[in-house]
């Protein structure tokens, strides 16, 4: 999967700035890329841009997200 190809729902793999890498749930679009559950109690949000975006899998519950495209083209 390619970072273009990434829905709500998918399963996201990044790279933080210490060069470790992370795992979360694409859950809408912003405008410095992706918003990604990073887990967690309450949830972690964490951004993902083509940066920083390793790999990516496709949920089993994925849709497309129209407002974050509409807002953030």
């Amino acid at each position: 999967m390619v970072y273009a190809d990434i829905q709500a729902g998918d399963s996201i793999v990044f790279s933080t700035p210490h060069t470790a890498e992370m795992r979360g749930k694409a859950v809408m679009k912003g405008p410095y890329g992706w918003v990604v559950n990073a887990g967690g109690r309450h949830g972690v949000p964490k951004i993902v841009s083509e940066a920083n975006f390793v790999r990516g899998r496709k949920g089993r519950n994925r849709k497309p997200d129209h407002l974050g495209e509409f807002l953030n083209g």
